[in-house]
């Protein structure tokens, strides 16, 4: 979903679920402390505001490597206007506290995104399953740190909880992090896209990165943020596969 008025680029799809996923219990992103967002993995998340356009939009987007972003790629490209412009990138942003401020040079989407979108629509699960997207700076954002990254849907599986994180705008400000815990693990949908109907994700989140807790606090990027809906309640990600750490590994390994 774009909404100019919020400022927010989250693609919000509609999922199909039973009437016992929707008496489940639900969670729903809520801001983090003030002093989370200086503290790792939390500090390398940022707000992503873009130009789309004539417009101004909002995603999120982790650092994964010095100078590297990783964000969903209809946060940076779309089939009506083409690349997004003017793209900043608010490195651990709280309130009106920004830690660092980028503007990226370089624009990057999974190789079949933008034929998906194109044919199908930036809503379809054939998008979202595409839906991987990075951006390259000049300058680092977080001084030459990132966070770690692990290529293993195995994680978002098996009713192993994980830590969801992005810059909502759609019921809060836009510049509060938020975060959101499932419980339940998320399922295949088609190819890297996976649901789980046990947490929401609202607009201005898309490209905010799904943490797994691989060791004691040893948090791993394992997928992002892509579609989100409120009625009924259902998240979607797409998950780093194989073809997602190659992705990775070759544009923003920089």
């Amino acid at each position: 979903m774009k909404n100019p008025t919020l400022i927010v680029s989250a693609v919000l799809a509609w999922f199909c679920t039973t009437d016992s996923a929707l008496a489940q219990t639900v969670a729903n992103p809520a801001p983090v402390t003030a002093e989370q967002p200086k503290k790792s993995p939390f500090s390398m998340v940022g707000q992503l505001i873009f130009r789309s356009g004539q417009s101004y939009y909002q995603g999120s987007g982790s650092v994964v490597y010095g100078k590297s972003v990783l964000t969903a790629a209809h946060n940076v490209w779309d089939p009506v206007n083409g690349w997004s412009t003017d793209v900043r990138f608010n490195r651990a942003r709280s309130g009106a506290d920004i830690a660092s401020r980028t503007f990226a040079n370089r624009l990057f989407v999974f190789g079949s995104y933008r034929t998906a979108a194109a044919r199908y629509g930036q809503d379809s699960v054939r998008s979202f399953a595409s839906d991987l997207g990075g951006l390259r700076f000049n300058v680092a954002p977080a001084a030459g740190a990132f966070a770690g990254w692990r290529a293993d849907p195995r994680l978002l599986t098996a009713w192993n909880p994980v830590l969801c994180l992005g810059y909502g705008a759609e019921f809060h400000s836009g510049n509060d992090l938020l975060s959101v815990r499932s419980a339940a693990g998320f399922f295949p949908v088609l190819g890297a896209f996976m649901e789980s109907t046990s947490l929401t994700f609202e607009g201005g989140m898309s490209g905010g990165p799904i943490l797994a807790e691989v060791a004691q606090d040893d948090f791993r990027i394992v997928g992002i943020i892509v579609a989100g809906s409120a009625t009924p309640p259902a998240a979607g990600i797409r998950a780093l596969d194989a073809a997602g750490a190659a992705f990775v590994a070759t544009y923003l390994r920089y």
